[in-house]
């Protein structure tokens, strides 16, 4: 590699280094504080770089929360949707596997979702990709039903997929990983079994 071209990919190099410090250190301080209380200093301090810094590579607060609600976006759907899933458990799994990674930010983001106008836009973006998620996994049971009981099913797995759900069971009541898992897949399968039954 030329000189030149070796200056310029390592410049390259350093630059995506210093955006993903800056990126993890607010994700490091939303599990610490509300993101009306951080600030750009306090972003600059924890990524060990400069506020003017902060302000060329995102602009402002709200570019550093874009940036990491695209990567979380990304690096969720790559999870999810890495691993062919033959049974409600293995959906499950796939489902806590993320929820043991970034619950416990997700759901204190959305704590601030009514008094922050810039969250509207990152949950959004995940309510839609866990629909989309949940669409895929869960086809072979939706596709047996149409019209208002697809529609109320649908609705139905959302509400037992979501966030809230994992965080009741792990934080507020204190179950274990392995516990959540096997309560969260027997209120599924329980879900799904009643189209067999009604």
């Amino acid at each position: 590699m030329p000189p030149r071209a070796y200056r310029q990919s390592a410049r390259a190099n350093a630059v995506q280094e210093t955006e993903q410090q800056i990126v993890d250190a607010l994700i490091a301080l939303l599990e610490e504080r509300w993101f009306d209380e951080i600030t750009l200093d306090d972003i600059a301090a924890a990524a060990g770089t400069t506020r003017q810094t902060v302000i060329r590579r995102f602009g402002s607060k709200t570019g550093v929360l874009s940036a990491m609600a695209t990567q979380m976006d990304v690096s969720i759907r790559a999870q999810r949707w890495s691993t062919p899933a033959q049974s409600v458990a293995d959906i499950v799994t796939l489902l806590m596997d993320d929820y043991e990674r970034t619950g416990d930010i997700i759901v204190r983001t959305l704590g601030q979702e009514a008094r922050i106008p810039e969250f509207a836009a990152v949950l959004d973006r995940g309510r839609k990709g866990h629909r989309e998620w949940i669409e895929g996994m869960f086809r072979a049971w939706l596709d047996k039903l149409d019209g208002q009981s697809r529609g109320d099913r649908l609705a139905q797995l959302l509400a037992q997929t979501d966030v809230w759900i994992w965080y009741l069971l792990r934080r507020a009541q204190r179950h274990s990983a392995a516990e959540t898992h096997r309560l969260m897949t027997q209120a599924i399968e329980r879900l799904l079994r009643e189209e067999t039954t009604n």
